[in-house]
């Protein structure tokens, strides 16, 4: 059974990305998402992801924030739909690194 704690932006639920190839295989998810790709379901939500899991099967867990390269080589911005100016592509990831 499949399982997948990626960060819940935008650019990355579109079609042909990780999360919809890997939903296309699996035929369904369980999801743990969180700002950054962090899994937020706590030892609560683990459990009720284990009793899903049906008998004798496998687990797979994937988990991770998105990262963007602008169209000028700036690694972590991106240029969005409708906007004029560039962005971080996970703003929650940019904010945690300012405070290291």
């Amino acid at each position: 059974m499949l399982a997948t704690s990626f960060c819940p932006d935008e650019i990355q639920n579109s079609l042909g990305d990780l999360s919809h190839l890997l939903l296309e295989h699996f035929g369904k998810k369980f999801d743990f998402a969180g700002l950054g790709g962090l899994p937020f379901a706590g030892k609560t939500g683990f459990k009720a992801f284990a009793h899903h899991v049906p008998k004798g099967n496998n687990v797979l867990i994937v988990y991770g924030p998105h990262v963007a390269i602008s169209p000028g080589g700036d690694v972590g911005l991106c240029q969005r739909d409708g906007q004029s100016h560039l962005s971080p592509a996970c703003g929650a990831c940019i904010g945690a690194l300012a405070h290291l």
